[in-house]
């Protein structure tokens, strides 16, 4: 059955109508919990009135575009799913997806069919390649197999910080400040039931970081993804001479190459992609703007130089 833009509009709306008011927020709690909506003006002023019989206002389809992100959140999904989520194999292997994410996807195939001592994935590249957005995205495509932890930059060499950081990450509970009986709690954890461990800004662990991930591949079946910046990562492997050779054998039960494809920035697909899904372009007009912008985008935070002016553009046309 065919729905037009504008009903499907109307039955999003209609959803995130109910749930403010089951749950009793306010406008701005609304826009916090679901940021694609849009402005404070745009839920008050053109879409909240469609539920009273009114004509919206401006371009139907990007604001379906939108929504539609809205949508996959209440239904438990990710808002990544649009950039990431195809099947390659259902499509003859020619996926409609971002770059990065295809290359991701395939590394961490293979990487999840490892039986051997390779079992850390290294993913090198600055911010706004989206190497957090697939982390995010791939652990919600199998939560029972696959997580998650961020290192701060408090951690850094500190093995129970790092450890109690996992150790949460894997539903586990330790109240210990000793180093020893964190460790042993955290591979006794991935032991139990062997898990994907997506480590983001992987470099502020350090090398005592590189060090716990070298032992949790000699003492358990589990497997990891390091993601981290290819700057800050070398200054981790230089900071000493015990520094060089722990790097050396970490990087012995490494997935080899290292993924560091992105370690200059963005490249010209991932741009053009994001520009028809996120910004609306024919194909021909996101390959003409890609060669214009991407030489500022490689220098300038990536995608999130370019998503922040598409926010700019659509506030502005609002």
């Amino acid at each position: 059955m065919h729905i037009e833009p504008i009903d499907e509009i109307k039955a999003i709306v209609g959803r995130l109508s109910a749930i403010q008011k089951a749950r009793g927020i306010s406008n701005g709690q609304l826009l916090r919990d679901y940021p694609d909506i849009g402005s404070a003006k745009t839920w008050t002023h053109r879409l909240l009135p469609l539920l009273a019989g009114e004509a919206l206002e401006g371009n139907v389809e990007r604001a379906l575009v939108r929504l539609k992100r809205v949508a996959a959140v209440l239904d438990g999904g990710s808002p990544d799913e649009e950039y990431y989520g195809w099947d390659q194999e259902a499509n003859g292997g020619k996926g409609d997806g971002m770059g990065f994410a295809g290359e991701m996807m395939a590394r961490l195939k293979k990487l999840e069919q490892q039986t051997n001592d390779r079992r850390i994935l290294v993913c090198l590249a600055p911010n706004g390649c989206g190497k957090s957005a697939f982390a995010r995205w791939a652990v919600a495509q199998d939560r029972a197999n696959r997580c998650y932890v961020r290192m701060r930059p408090t951690w850094r060499n500190r093995s129970v910080h790092i450890c109690t950081g996992i150790a949460r990450a894997l539903g586990l509970t330790t109240q210990s400040t000793n180093p020893a009986e964190v460790e042993q709690a955290v591979i006794e954890g991935l032991s139990a039931q062997p898990k994907t461990l997506f480590v983001d800004q992987a470099h502020e662990g350090g090398v005592q970081l590189m060090h716990e991930l070298r032992a949790f591949v000699d003492e358990t079946p589990s497997r990891f993804v390091y993601l981290a910046y290819d700057t800050a990562f070398k200054r981790v492997q230089t900071a000493s001479t015990d520094a060089l050779i722990e790097a050396q054998a970490f990087l012995g039960r490494c997935l080899k190459p290292c993924f560091d494809l992105y370690r200059n920035g963005i490249l010209n697909e991932d741009v053009n992609f994001y520009l028809r899904k996120r910004g609306g372009l024919s194909v021909s007009q996101a390959e003409s703007v890609t060669a214009k912008i991407l030489p500022a985008l490689q220098g300038h935070t990536n995608l999130r130089l370019l998503d922040d002016a598409i926010q700019a553009a659509e506030a502005a046309i609002e």
